[in-house]
């Protein structure tokens, strides 16, 4: 198979707050597109095109001011 006809995939990889790579979505807080050969070997790194992201640290740190709230209905 020629350089051209072999197959290649798209992937997102996640990160952990440490830099290992996780399939929990709840616990990432970066994410890098690569794309992947036949045998799975990373062969580009997308980052450049601003697919790949990265979580607000002060989000991580739960500073009160940021954090979402339910607005409160006092009963009538």
């Amino acid at each position: 198979m020629s350089d051209s006809e072999q197959v290649s995939r798209i992937e997102t990889f996640l990160y952990d707050a440490d830099g290992n790579r996780t399939e929990d979505e709840g616990i990432a807080v970066r994410g890098e597109v690569v794309e992947l050969d036949a045998e799975g070997r990373v062969v580009a790194t997308h980052e450049h095109d601003g697919l790949s992201w990265k979580v607000d640290p002060i989000s991580l740190e739960g500073d009160p001011g940021e954090l979402a709230t339910r607005p409160k209905h006092e009963p009538s």
